[in-house]
């Protein structure tokens, strides 16, 4: 086999390869904590394309501090759902650049968030799909 289609040292870890084409929405919602992430990783960040994105984002980006009611579902919280069987899943509601799906980060303007949005702790909210859960927790730490 050609030395072309092998690894230089399998051992190593793939590195981590940062989200590209994150378009900038209007408006640019962003939690405080997403905002100095991208702060931090634009002061140590050397790839050209990464560094327009995030300087884009930061430019346009209104950081959001949490409610004064910390009871209701907005910006910036931690949503903890139980549904029928007793299974619970957090989100946190984020802007855009912070977005994560595999993290439980969700878009403010997803159907997920959409459907949380307002709720309070014992509120039905019916999901996306279909599924009924309750609102078992809210948090903004």
């Amino acid at each position: 086999m050609s030395k072309a289609f092998t690894k230089e040292a399998d051992d190593a870890p793939e590195p981590k390869a940062p989200r590209r084409g994150v378009p900038v929405p209007e408006p640019n919602y962003m939690t405080p904590a997403g905002a100095r992430a991208a702060r931090g990783e634009l002061a140590s960040c050397r790839d050209e394309a990464r560094i327009r994105e995030l300087t884009d984002h930061l430019a346009t980006a209104q950081i959001i501090e949490p409610p004064t009611d910390l009871g209701a579902v907005s910006l910036g919280a931690a949503v903890t759902i139980e549904d029928a069987s007793g299974q619970r899943t957090t989100y946190r509601i984020v802007g855009a650049l912070e977005a994560d799906a595999r993290r439980g980060l969700v878009y403010w303007q997803s159907p997920v968030a959409a459907a949380l949005y307002g709720a309070h702790v014992g509120d039905a909210i019916k999901l996306p799909r279909g599924h009924e859960v309750e609102v078992v927790a809210i948090d903004y730490a």
